[in-house]
């Protein structure tokens, strides 16, 4: 499909804001689509999003998650009897990225062409699964 270039010009001036980059800034950190998958499988603690990452120091983690934070994509709760007993959970904003998680997660298993990751068993079983996981109807 060919745009009009008169429509083009229209639209480019009345949207000069490109809404895709604007929900792209949510997942520009290295760390957040870890982070927001870990979540998805039931994780919430600080030790539990640094498991098996050996690259990702204490400073990193706490930088995204505080700018997850402040998206709004997550929220935390703190034990009031012990500071260090901090649990992190998704806000409703956090969770509505589960279709967003699941096509790129599509995506990935769809481009990879031969099989060089993932063999065709283990890219239906991931679509199932994570359909599961992320409430995909």
């Amino acid at each position: 499909m060919t745009l009009n270039p008169r429509k083009l010009e229209y639209y480019e001036r009345k949207y000069e804001r490109n809404p895709v980059e604007e929900a792209v800034k949510y997942l520009s950190n290295k760390w957040t689509l870890h982070i927001l998958r870990d979540l998805f499988l039931g994780k919430s603690r600080f030790n539990e999003f640094k498991a098996n990452r050996k690259s990702l120091d204490n400073k990193s983690l706490s930088r995204c998650l505080k700018t997850m934070e402040n998206n709004g994509l997550i929220y935390k709760v703190i034990d009031e009897n012990d500071s260090r007993n901090t649990q992190y959970f998704l806000t409703d904003k956090g969770r509505s990225f589960n279709r967003v998680f699941y096509e790129l997660l599509l995506f990935a298993i769809e481009n990879d062409e031969d099989n060089e990751f993932y063999s065709d068993y283990e890219k239906d079983d991931l679509k199932e699964m994570y359909k599961e996981i992320l409430e995909i109807a």
